[in-house]
């Protein structure tokens, strides 16, 4: 049997979230590098512009990655509040 603490086990949790937001801020920063805006004004280059489905997709897939990095935030901000119930 294996024993874990609790507190080895929001250790790893919080890893794991530190890693995701690294991922998801890497995803973000070439998406900025690649259109060299923030996420604001390339929206409203988007909409603005006329049909353009690799744009669009871009669009989709970094409000995807803020959307994303807002959560992984809010978990690790519970986390280190100590707002966590181990089953």
């Amino acid at each position: 049997m294996i024993i874990v603490s609790k507190e080895e086990l929001l250790a790893f949790k919080k890893l794991d979230l530190f890693y995701q937001m690294n991922l998801l801020r890497e995803q973000s920063a070439r998406l900025e590098r690649k259109y060299d805006c923030s996420l604001e004004y390339f929206r409203n280059l988007v909409n603005d512009s006329d049909e353009n489905y690799e744009m669009w997709d871009d669009l989709i897939e970094w409000e995807a990655c803020q959307s994303a990095l807002s959560e992984v935030s809010s978990l690790l901000e519970r986390i280190n509040a100590e707002d966590i119930e181990v089953r």
